[in-house]
């Protein structure tokens, strides 16, 4: 307790603080057990408190102090528990309502297990439990169908089969006999698809199989049968590879293209049957090359001395189906064409428009029946086309040139060679 003193020197009053002993005292803890009293007790001991406190600062326990309206403690309402049975004795005892009592009169009770609560409080929470009581039963149940339809559609689920009623199965049932029934169709009609179109596609694959091992074989041929004409007549390797190089741009361009075998019958121990027998194997190994055919049909030969056409047309539709079934023209003795038919071989030998797409034209020419002396400064180019001018005198200039750049294109020379 506080208490005045008279004034001091210095102006002020003293105050000497003083407070009540603690009741945890470290000094003697065992013989101040007394002063500590049981929460509630109705014996009085502030004599015995007043005596020992004096002068004596203590720490007071906050529940033993009177709680006021304007007091920093707040009063919780405990909270209920309807749903326990067996508890709610043990929780009624003196010791569970020692708040309530030391609580004054002007504060109600908050316990919902005080012997003081209202009886409407008391009532509502016995109905409230009879009714849990009741609905319990009902709740398992309804939990244990919703358990076991959820157990059952997992499972179901899990199968790939959906919990379905009677008439859901039954439409099921008959849209997987429906689907069934058309995935059968369609097989069916795949398998018979594949099996109509199957031997076209292997006839196919052969042939195209057969068409590519065919060119690379006869290109193998074609080169063989080259080298070996080469080494039998003795032909100069200049001259056969011009030969082999014209045939093959024809083969890959699918144009047409001009050669002329130049031969002399004015040097000495010439053979014409030799030289006939080379142009003909020549011929018959383009044939065959240019045509694809290990057989190919022969050659067409025409000779110029038996033309009897009057006009370039006729000489041009007697000769192009032949010549795009062999593949090879040959020509012989060409500067003996009379100049009225000559203008035909501008057609054949058109390599951006041929009359017969791959197909090759050979000219024999004999150096001896022309007019004009060869001069050893001029080119063969020059050469042979000054000697077909001078026999074509009758055709038109402007025709003259186009034609001479046709038909006079790959030289091979053999005037040496027979």
């Amino acid at each position: 307790m506080n208490s005045d003193h008279p004034e001091g020197n210095w102006g002020g009053i003293n105050i000497i603080p003083s407070a009540r002993k603690p009741i945890h005292n470290s000094g003697e803890p065992y013989k101040k057990t007394d002063i500590m009293v049981r929460y509630g007790d109705v014996e009085d001991s502030s004599s015995s408190d007043l005596e020992q406190s004096r002068d004596v600062d203590e720490v007071d326990n906050v529940m033993s102090k009177m709680s006021r309206e304007t007091s920093p403690l707040p009063i919780r309402k405990k909270k209920c528990h309807p749903h326990s049975n067996s508890q709610d004795e043990e929780y009624t005892d003196d010791n569970t309502n020692v708040l309530s009592q030391s609580l004054p009169a002007t504060l109600p009770s908050y316990s919902c297990y005080s012997d003081n609560s209202y009886p409407e409080e008391r009532s509502y929470l016995s109905n409230s439990q009879r009714s849990f009581r009741d609905d319990v039963p009902r709740i398992e149940m309804n939990r244990s169908n919703n358990m076991s339809l959820e157990r059952r559609q997992g499972i179901s689920n899990r199968r790939g089969v959906s919990v379905v009623s009677g008439d859901d199965s039954q439409s099921q049932s008959q849209n997987t006999s429906r689907n069934f029934i058309i995935f059968l169709t369609l097989v069916a009609v795949v398998v018979s698809v594949f099996y109509t179109k199957l031997p076209n596609f292997i006839t196919l694959n052969i042939s195209t199989e057969k068409y590519t091992q065919t060119d690379h074989h006869d290109s193998i041929i074609f080169e063989t049968n080259m080298n070996n004409l080469q080494q039998k007549y003795n032909i100069n390797p200049d001259s056969i590879l011009k030969l082999k190089t014209g045939l093959s741009i024809i083969f890959s361009k699918m144009d047409a293209g001009s050669f002329i075998f130049v031969y002399d019958t004015n040097t000495n121990n010439f053979n014409s049957i030799r030289f006939d027998k080379f142009m003909d194997e020549v011929s018959f190994t383009a044939a065959r090359y240019l045509r694809n055919h290990i057989t190919a049909p022969q050659h067409t030969v025409v000779v110029s001395s038996n033309l009897e056409m009057r006009e370039h047309g006729e000489l041009i539709t007697r000769y192009r189906d032949d010549v795009y079934k062999s593949g090879v023209l040959l020509v012989k003795e060409i500067e003996g064409v009379p100049s009225d038919l000559a203008m035909a071989f501008h057609y054949y030998c058109d390599e951006y428009d041929p009359l017969v797409k791959r197909s090759a034209i050979f000219f024999t020419l004999n150096v001896a029946n022309c007019s004009s002396v060869r001069d050893p400064e001029s080119t063969p180019h020059e050469f042979i086309e000054k000697c077909l001018a001078g026999k074509w005198t009758t055709m038109p200039k402007e025709n003259m040139r186009p034609l001479l750049t046709r038909v006079v294109d790959v030289i091979i020379d053999v005037t040496n060679v027979f």
